[in-house]
């Protein structure tokens, strides 16, 4: 019952939460520069601009309407995950967003799914060992990691491993110019793909779970309590597991939690430098088109996703430490 009540607070935190980042979502777009008028126009120059056409233009995307009733009605759709049509292809948002998540999703999946435990290992193995030669190398990997630009390794990992090495593709999301015999063919072919981009997100998040597991570590290793567990005769393996690395899970579970909000910001640059057909990249075309109403669409996208993410963490905290619920 206990968990249950955690549960509905947080929820009722999380919905008006959800509803006021949809007013500054829709304010900031109204307040956006340009119209999709603007855009059609600068698109095809050779067309003098005709104020019936325009206006004919906008009643049919309901621009002329005041700026409430759009929200209103924006809401409304959405919340029945209809985010309207694209002013640049009048397709359904949904139907084109469903098209990318699935990339965006696999690229996040394959480069943070994999990083984490593997910087997790390290943090503790690094705080059980300190100055050892893992510890060296664990605390000059998480340094170059977190100095390193997402951009510019990417960049450099094309330039190595793709231009002069030829070990793997240039970009985008699978190979045309190969017949597939089987599946196995074609998630192998996918994993060859998602290799690079992979690398070039997960170095920063791998490094800064990594320095944040070490810390929390050495934190807890030194309380009474691990004193106590070792004075009672436990063997080291029961009081790293069960009491140090079970309770320093807390700040690693949030920095998780909070990295969930990459998923679009770090794939933006990512999914344009390798021409990856996700989220990211949908977000960076509709910005350039002014199609408002997808970048709307992933803006909440993002939202959700974070939201649910807090969620989540809460709920994790919970279950490491009960008297979180209280």
């Amino acid at each position: 019952m206990g968990m249950t009540n955690f549960i509905i607070r947080r929820l009722a935190v999380a919905i008006p939460t959800f509803f006021g980042i949809t007013i500054i979502i829709f304010g900031l777009m109204q307040a956006a520069p340009g119209t999709i008028t603007d855009f059609y126009l600068s698109a095809n120059p050779e067309i003098a601009y005709d104020a019936e056409r325009m206006a004919a233009l906008e009643e049919e995307l309901g621009l002329n309407q005041p700026s409430y009733i759009q929200y209103f009605k924006w809401v409304k759709r959405m919340l029945v995950f209809d985010f309207g049509y694209s002013f640049e292809t009048h397709r359904k948002i949904s139907v084109e967003l469903q098209s990318r998540l699935g990339a965006t999703v696999a690229l996040f999946l394959f480069s943070h799914m994999i990083g984490w435990p593997i910087a997790i290992l390290i943090g503790v193995i690094s705080a059980i060992k300190p100055n050892s030669i893992i510890d060296h190398i664990g605390r000059a990997f998480a340094l170059l990691g977190l100095s390193t630009p997402s951009f510019w390794l990417a960049l450099m990992l094309i330039l190595a491993f793709a231009v002069e090495f030829r070990w793997f593709p240039v970009g985008g999301f699978q190979s045309t110019s190969v017949e597939f015999t089987g599946i196995l063919d074609v998630i192998r072919d996918r994993i060859w793909h998602l290799i690079l981009p992979s690398c070039s997100i997960a170095l920063r998040s791998i490094a800064t779970t990594m320095r944040v597991t070490r810390a929390e570590m050495l934190e807890v290793l030194r309380k009474d309590y691990i004193t106590t567990a070792r004075a009672k005769g436990l063997r080291e393996r029961v009081v790293f597991i069960k009491h140090a690395l079970r309770n320093s899970l807390m700040s690693v579970v949030t920095l998780i939690g909070l990295s969930m909000g990459h998923i679009v910001t770090g794939a933006v640059l990512t999914e344009t430098v390798f021409a990856w057909p996700g989220i990211g990249r949908y977000l960076v075309h509709a910005v350039h088109v002014r199609d408002y109403p997808a970048v709307m669409a992933v803006a909440v996208l993002v939202s959700v996703v974070v939201l649910l993410a807090n969620l989540i963490t809460d709920i994790t905290y919970s279950w490491i430490n009960p008297r979180v619920r209280y």
